[in-house]
């Protein structure tokens, strides 16, 4: 495992000693990182042509939450969040392009 991988995972842990329930990490490019006391992973970001990443981090949070929200799992609401955020990039402006993603 990379040095960059250790020390994710280690800030995680630390978070989670601090009582956090759930950490989740963005890197962009290089995709996304979970951890909580049951499962933990990395999730790979999607290829594509990248246009505008203004509100991309917004477009990640709220598809997590709406995927949380549907009773989804913490995985598959990553991914959810994950392929919304790709949508989100592709294109300039974000706030019309997250809500048709998530709301649609």
């Amino acid at each position: 495992m990379s040095k960059t991988k250790e020390n994710i995972r280690s800030a995680c842990r630390l978070l989670l000693d601090k009582g956090v329930g759930t950490v989740v990490v963005t890197l962009g490019s290089k995709g996304s990182f979970y951890m909580n006391y049951e499962e933990s992973g990395w999730v790979q970001a999607l290829g594509v042509d990248t246009i505008d990443t203004t509100g991309v981090g917004d477009a990640f949070n709220g598809a997590l939450v709406v995927g949380l929200c549907r009773g989804e799992s913490l995985r598959s609401s990553i991914d959810f969040a994950t392929k919304v955020a790709a949508y989100v990039v592709t294109q300039m402006g974000a706030q019309p392009l997250i809500s048709d993603s998530i709301l649609n």
